[in-house]
Order: structure tokens, then sequence, then C-alpha cells
């Protein structure tokens, strides 16, 4: 598995953690959307350079 590879799904691992968070944890849910954009821009930047 390539590194691109490895960061993108790794990447969206956290993604889903973070979703999960601002779901089932309302009052974290301004940290979970803070954590989810930061790693969507980071996700969308890691498959633009794959």
């Amino acid at each position: 598995m390539g590194t691109d590879l490895a960061a993108i799904l790794i990447s969206s691992v956290f993604l889903g953690v973070g979703y999960v968070i601002a779901k089932f944890f309302p009052e974290a849910s301004l940290m979970a959307a803070v954590f989810l954009v930061g790693l969507t821009i980071l996700n969308i930047t890691l498959a633009l350079l794959a």
C-alpha cells in the first residue's frame, strides 16, 4: 500500500470518528466540527496529490 493511500485511509477513519463524536455527543459538536473540517481538507488535499 502506498504512503498516500495509507494517509487517505487513516484520515478517513478519523473523519468517521469525528462524525460519531458529533452525532452522539452534541456538547462536543463544535470541537468535532473543527476536527471534521480540518480532516476533510486534509483528505481532499491527499486525494488530489495521490
